[in-house]
């Protein structure tokens, strides 16, 4: 059941005491957006892609935030083997929040990596950043060994505003990184005007000072068209991440399909994730179904025993 008029008001005018407080009353434009957020398509015109328009707004008010000065948001992935995806989405956010508007040399971005994650996944690939949209030389890669020497490289890094964005990466839930420590990154991230992204690997939902925390997950590549249309098979489509908004300012839990272009070095919603660009519509298996296989398990071979060996003292 949707508030009414007067509850309305309360919550926005709370909301905006929360902004000032924080020190944000330029969040009072997108908070009344926010609220009006189903009626926005509406007021876009009805062009009959009223769905279009709504993923499209989400997406440009999530960016917004997600690129915003003194934000520190936190990314999830539930398991390690996911650690990619949220690593290459963390380096998406923070190639789009480098590129200055003036456009002169863009800034480095900090990756202080996890060891254990490191073991478990490996390191950062240049060849591979190269062709995500990024430059080796843009990106400093530190390798702290215990959680306090990290949690202290990220605060000096915010300090010293060398970094256009600072990326920390935390395997699971740490009792040395908990909401006290989490608090002072944050406040830290809000004095400076720095960017600082929490990679939170295999971990737990939990209490934490992040202003957005986002779940992020694998999603099939998009197929990919030539210039005149045709479908090209057999071709791997750009990145693709499923996005769950787990912590924000949105009512509800917002999800978006978003795909990374690497030549623009921007996200964009992804509206029809269900093709692929892998095969082609007249694609054949290169082995055939097999005809006279039984539905079920085949069954154990007997076991043997082994003897049992003498002792020779015996």
């Amino acid at each position: 059941m949707g508030l009414g008029p007067q509850a309305n008001g309360e919550l926005f005018t709370l909301r905006q005491a929360i902004a000032r407080i924080e020190g944000k009353p330029h969040h009072d434009a997108r908070l009344a957006a926010g609220l009006n957020v189903e009626n926005e398509p509406q007021r876009r015109g009805n062009t009959g892609h009223e769905g279009v328009d709504l993923s499209r707004f989400t997406f440009e008010s999530l960016t917004t935030d997600l690129l915003m000065p003194g934000m520190m948001v936190e990314l999830r992935g539930e398991r390690l083997q996911q650690a990619g995806t949220t690593t290459g989405f963390a380096l998406a956010l923070a190639i789009m929040g480098a590129e200055p508007a003036t456009g002169g040399p863009s800034k480095r971005l900090l990756f202080i990596a996890d060891p254990q994650v490191v073991r478990e996944a490996g390191l950062i690939y240049a060849p591979g950043l190269v062709d995500f949209g990024l430059e080796p030389a843009e990106l400093v890669h530190a390798l702290p060994r215990r959680i306090e020497d990290a949690l202290w490289l990220a605060e000096a890094a915010l300090t010293s505003r060398a970094f256009s964005t600072v990326v920390l990466e935390v395997f699971g839930n740490p009792k040395k990184f908990g909401l006290t420590e989490s608090r002072r990154l944050s406040l830290k991230a809000r004095g400076t005007g720095g960017r600082l992204f929490v990679l939170r690997q295999a971990g737990e939902e939990e209490a934490s000072s992040a202003s957005l925390r986002l779940s992020v997950q694998t999603a099939p590549a998009a197929a990919r068209f030539l210039a005149d249309g045709t479908l090209l098979g057999g071709s791997i489509g750009f990145p693709a991440f499923r996005i769950l908004a787990e912590k924000s300012r949105y009512l509800g839990q917002t999800e978006l399909i978003l795909e990374w272009n690497p030549d623009d070095r921007r996200l964009r919603p992804l509206t029809d994730a269900g093709s692929t660009g892998i095969g082609s519509p007249d694609s054949l298996p290169l082995l055939p179904t097999a005809r006279d296989r039984s539905h079920r398990a085949p069954a154990m071979g007997s076991v043997v025993a082994f003897s049992p060996i003498l002792d020779r003292a015996s």
